[in-house]
Parts: C-alpha cells; sequence; structure tokens
C-alpha cells in the first residue's frame, strides 16, 4: 500500500527449522539479549553488508558474546508526538516519513498543542492514517505544549512484544514548564528499549524571553523564571542525552532540511540490525553498554544500557 501527500496537503493511497535435539535439563542456557543498532558511513547513509563478526559488545567492560548480527525483521512500532504549536508545519515531512515505512510499521499520531491528544492509537491501515494526517494540518497557533507528559505516556504505550518501539519527536518549542524529572523519564526510556528520535526547528532550543506580570512581586517573578529554567533542563535532558542513550539522536532543522531529515530517519529505521548477545552472569541494567565495529569510518547508533527483558 502506498500512501503520500498530494500538494493540497491531503494523504492519498496507492495503491520450520528442524532444530538440534533439546539440551538435557541440567544444562543452563546462558541469558542472551537483543539490541537494535543503526550504521552509518561517512555521508550518513545506512551500512547494511555488517556480519557478526564486525560487532563488538561489552556491559560494564565486560565483553560479550555476539551469537548473531542480522538485519531487523521485527516490525516498527513508533510513536509520533507532533508538538508545532498547531501550525501543521511537519505535516509534509511525516507524510513522507510515514510513507517510506507502511507496510514496515504501526503508527500513534499524538497531537501536543497544549496537552496530548490521541489522533490515531497504533495503526497500519491506509485510511485510519491518512485521515489521521489531515488532521495534523493547521488547527490554531497556541504555545504551552506538555511535551515530557507526552513522552512520558508514549514510553509507557509503545513496548509490545514482537514489535520495535520507536518514538519520535517533532517540535517547534514554547513547551510549558513541567514538573516532571529528567532522569525519571530518561530511566523510563531505557527500561522500555524504544529508540527516540527528535527533530526541532531551528531556534526550538531558544529559552522564553522573561515577561514580568502586573501584580506579582520580584521574588515570584524570580521563581517562576527559575522553574522555568527547571523545566526546560529536564526537557533538554530527554530530547538530548535521553534520545543518544536510546541509540537515536536530535536532529535541528529548518523548513527546507525538514522533509530530508524524516526520510533519513525512516532509512535508518528499515536498516537497523538485530544483534543478539550472551550476557555474562552479574551484569547489571545499570552497566554501560558498547557497541563498536572493526569495519573502520563507521558510525554506530546503538543504546548505552540494556533494556529491561
Amino acid at each position: 500500500m502506498r500512501l503520500a501527500l498530494s500538494t493540497a496537503g491531503g494523504l492519498l493511497l496507492h495503491g520450520l527449522v528442524i532444530g538440534s535435539p533439546a539440551p538435557a535439563l541440567s544444562a543452563r542456557q546462558p541469558e542472551s539479549r537483543t539490541i537494535y543498532v543503526t550504521a552509518l558511513d561517512r555521508d550518513g547513509r545506512p551500512v547494511t553488508d555488517l556480519q557478526a563478526a564486525d560487532f563488538a559488545v561489552k556491559v560494564g567492560n565486560k565483553p560479550l558474546e555476539v551469537i548473531r548480527a542480522e538485519p531487523a525483521q521485527a516490525p516498527l512500532r513508533i510513536a509520533v508526538l507532533v508538538s508545532d504549536a498547531g501550525t501543521g508545519g511537519f505535516q509534509q515531512g511525516l507524510g513522507n516519513f510515514m510513507q517510506k515505512l507502511l507496510g514496515h510499521a504501526e503508527f500513534s499520531l499524538i497531537s501536543v498543542i497544549v496537552q496530548p491528544d490521541v489522533i490515531v492509537d497504533y495503526a497500519s491501515e491506509g485510511a485510519l492514517l491518512r485521515d489521521g494526517l489531515r488532521r495534523l494540518g493547521p488547527r490554531g497557533r497556541q504555545g504551552g505544549a506538555q511535551l515530557m507528559e507526552a513522552i512520558q505516556d508514549a514510553v509507557g504505550t509503545v513496548r509490545r512484544d514482537g514489535r520495535r518501539p520507536a518514538i519520535l519527536v517533532l517540535r517547534v518549542g514554547s513547551e510549558a514548564v513541567t514538573p516532571l524529572s529528567g532522569d525519571s523519564v530518561r530511566e523510563q526510556l531505557r527500561k522500555s528499549g524504544a529508540l527516540l528520535h527528535v527533530v526541532s526547528t531551528l531556534g526550538a532550543q531558544r529559552r522564553p524571553a522573561s515577561s514580568a506580570r502586573p501584580g506579582i512581586s520580584m521574588e515570584q517573578a524570580q521563581m517562576e523564571d527559575n522553574d522555568t529554567a527547571s523545566g526546560l533542563l529536564n526537557l533538554g535532558q530527554v530530547l538530548g542525552d535521553g534520545a543518544r542513550e536510546s541509540g537515536g539522536r536530535h536532529d535541528q532543522v529548518v523548513s527546507t532540511t525538514l522533509v530530508p531529515s524524516l526520510e533519513r530517519v525512516a532509512d535508518e529505521l528499515l536498516n537497523q540490525y538485530a544483534i543478539t548477545c550472551a550476557l555474562p552472569p552479574g551484569v547489571k541494567a545499570t552497566d554501560k553498554l558498547s557497541v563498536s565495529t572493526t569495519r573502520k569510518g563507521l558510525k554506530l547508533q546503538a543504546p548505552a544500557r540494556l533494556p529491561t527483558p
């Protein structure tokens, strides 16, 4: 099924392996874990011909046995958070992103103008996604998006057995102050195993100007400014460190680079490796995970910690 945006902004539709004998009951099988990794060349293009011998994996400086490394086959489950202040500015790029992944993913579309509003709740049907994308066009400009809360909600719903979880955040900035802890949301993200990609428009990281309100004291104004700074710091930790630690990244774009940036993210998701490793005894969830390759000139995007099984 093919999914594309028309020039008017609407969405068009186009179109038993025999195993070895079971081991004796006394033989304890080592625990294993699968992680998802993206390999990129110097031009940022996915590299697709790596083998298990090309990867080295460590946890807490302990080398792990790489049992296998192969192209990821599990379907994607992607939560898309559109924090565009109601402008509809991400509609075209998001349409291209979904088109590339259609048939390989299910999507949840969440509008975050103020409170998160679920437009489509995890679907892969073209008709539902088409209608959802139409609803993410211009819809009244307003600031104060509760983006951190939306990310926390997505972390709680995106994981599902047999799926590769991912969260895509599209934002223009000017989010509401959040009381949520950046460290707490990052830990929830790690446990979920979800990859986080963030695409922000240029200037979205800018701190909003302080505006003194009549009738409040200087002390109150200072407290409000401190709350704003703390909230921005927490959000920045999740969008920056949280994305990198998950195996994703945070891109800043202008209008002319938005569409190719999102298409590049889609290509990376389509070309991930599933690397399965044997875990030695004593490995802790807090131990640092390190993935490298013997192939020179490549950049790997991999999680910094093991996900919770």
